[in-house]
């Protein structure tokens, strides 16, 4: 057997595996083989969003890019005040 079909065969069944053991991180793997983004990215992401969720749980993430290079994942966390700018008396 030529080495990529052994490569190949052996993905299918990691592919195959990953499935029924985690469909979850199965979708992510199949969203990064399709689009070829680089993994080391995804981690930094979620962490971004974790600690807005235990922060505020409000806010925006911006991820910037340079020439097809991530450069800043950022957190813009707020607070939610729903106060009237009119004093109330």
């Amino acid at each position: 057997m030529e080495y990529r079909q052994i490569e190949n065969n052996n993905q299918e069944q990691f592919l195959e595996m990953l499935a029924k053991m985690d469909p979850e991180l199965y979708l992510i793997k199949i969203a990064l083989l399709e689009t070829k983004i680089n993994p080391v990215i995804i981690p930094r992401i979620i962490r971004v969003i974790g600690n807005m969720n235990i922060g505020t749980g409000y806010g925006e993430i911006t991820i910037l890019m340079k020439e097809r290079v991530v450069t800043q994942v950022k957190a813009n966390e707020s607070d939610v005040l729903n106060i009237p700018v009119d004093k109330q008396e």
